[in-house]
């Protein structure tokens, strides 16, 4: 995957979640003034946030694609991403931890220094919680810096804390077309920082070790 392939599947993915995003707040809409205004409001919040964790696990999938097709030897590589290119060996290993498999994973490391590097599981985990301080732990697992986004901090845990609350508690909350309105373009405006995040840093190479 080409540089020019990521940022033109990056926009795919932006319009794709803007798009879905309008469809809930219309759905919201068309019950403004009526009784089921706040129930649609209350029932669009977990919605919103899911396309915001979505879009992040899609795009990093597509950018651990482009990494991999710089075709990058270990010594080449960040050492963060070389680690999570052998992860479910390293979890292999642990959970086993007998002689057999320490040395199989051995072998199989110094086989690897030699070629380029491929991620076997490209999933990333949110843990279905992606707050500020988990999305920062993902990302600093990847080698990539969102210190743009750190202003936003406080609106994406609001925005956590309210879809759990709702989710996972039930506990009725008193929402609106404009509540609903505001979290939407919250949403889009972090979609499209971290779209830009990852595109500058696949652009800068920030995967390649410094020479």
């Amino acid at each position: 995957m080409t540089l020019a392939d990521l940022e033109s599947l990056t926009a795919e993915l932006v319009d794709a979640r803007r798009a879905e995003l309008t469809q809930v707040l219309r759905v919201v809409g068309a019950h403004k003034d009526t009784p089921l205004e706040s129930t649609a409001a209350v029932m669009a919040i977990p919605v919103i946030y899911a396309h915001w964790e979505g879009f992040v696990k899609e795009l990093l999938t597509l950018y651990l694609e482009h990494i991999e097709k710089q075709t990058i030897e270990p010594p080449n590589l960040q050492p963060h991403l070389f680690s999570f290119s052998m992860r479910s060996k390293i979890k292999t290993l642990s959970d086993s931890g007998s002689v057999e498999r320490q040395a199989e994973f051995a072998t199989w490391m110094i086989e690897q220094l030699s070629k380029p590097v491929l991620f076997e599981n490209k999933k990333v985990d949110t843990h279905s919680n992606l707050s500020y301080e988990n999305l920062k732990l993902l990302c600093d697992t990847l080698f990539l810096n969102i210190s743009s986004i750190a202003t936003s901090r406080r609106h994406i845990n609001a925005l956590v804390h309210k879809r759990n609350n709702i989710a996972h508690t039930g506990r009725p909350i008193q929402l609106d077309e404009g509540s609903v309105e505001n979290d939407k373009e919250l949403v889009m405006r972090l979609i499209e920082s971290f779209a830009a995040v990852v595109i500058e840093n696949a652009k800068n190479q920030s995967f390649r070790l410094a020479a």
